[in-house]
């Protein structure tokens, strides 16, 4: 049976369950700095935030806790888990790479319609940066990237792709701490299009696998100022 997704991850997002909703909550309340990582909640917080019921959010915490977003404590409730650099690390190479396969299978099956979705999507994420509004920019970028992994035809590495978006999010929301950082990113995906509307295998995935290291590189760039940091205490 195949397994639901979040709700910026659903091929229908405008049809979320009411546990997508909840894991979107969740997400919006740390990238809003509402909630920091190890900050403590509860069902019944949550039950109560959204106005459903507790199987939604029983739900919505087994499938945050499998992707790693909460720790479940017993007799302690839930906490935000914790996020290490070397964990973004790991998460920003495995998207490099899923991202990059993706698109190089894509490549044999996009067509106008196709295009036309992806730079609607494009476009939609440009009209939202003199906004400022990181949460929206950041749902969608995503929405663009999990486009272009449903347009391989492999539902098994779109699939893949769509549970790893809430960490990939995380690593926006941390990583991309000014507008011309976002910016740069948003408008990046112009040179992909650009790339795939020329039929340029090669360079499409290789500007997709420039977007994706950036995060790794910058990862390990933080990784040492904090570790250089430590160790001048």
């Amino acid at each position: 049976m195949r397994s639901r997704i979040p709700h910026a991850l659903q091929n229908d997002a405008l049809h979320p369950s009411l546990a997508d909703r909840v894991i979107v909550h969740v997400f919006d309340r740390i990238a809003a700095g509402d909630w920091s990582f190890g900050s403590r909640i509860t069902e019944e917080q949550l039950a109560a935030d959204l106005s459903v019921s507790r199987t939604p959010v029983r739900e919505a915490i087994r499938r945050m806790a499998e992707i790693g977003l909460v720790v479940v404590r017993p007799r302690r409730g839930l906490e935000i888990a914790p996020i290490e650099w070397e964990d973004l690390i790991e998460i920003s190479q495995l998207r490099a790479e899923l991202e990059s396969f993706a698109l190089s299978l894509a490549m044999n099956r996009l067509g106008e319609e196709d295009l036309a979705e992806l730079e609607g999507l494009q476009q939609a994420c440009e009209s939202l940066l003199p906004s400022g509004d990181r949460q929206a920019i950041f749902r969608q970028d995503g929405l663009f990237h999990l486009s272009l992994a449903r347009k391989s035809g492999n539902r098994y590495l779109a699939e893949v792709l769509a549970r790893l978006e809430i960490r990939v999010q995380l690593c926006r929301m941390l990583l991309c701490h000014s507008d011309e950082m976002i910016r740069d990113g948003v408008l990046h995906h112009r040179r992909v299009l650009a790339a795939i509307r020329a039929g340029d295998r090669e360079g499409a995935v290789g500007l997709l696998r420039e977007h994706a290291n950036f995060a790794e590189k910058e990862c390990r760039g933080r990784k040492g100022i904090a570790r250089r940091a430590v160790a001048a205490r």
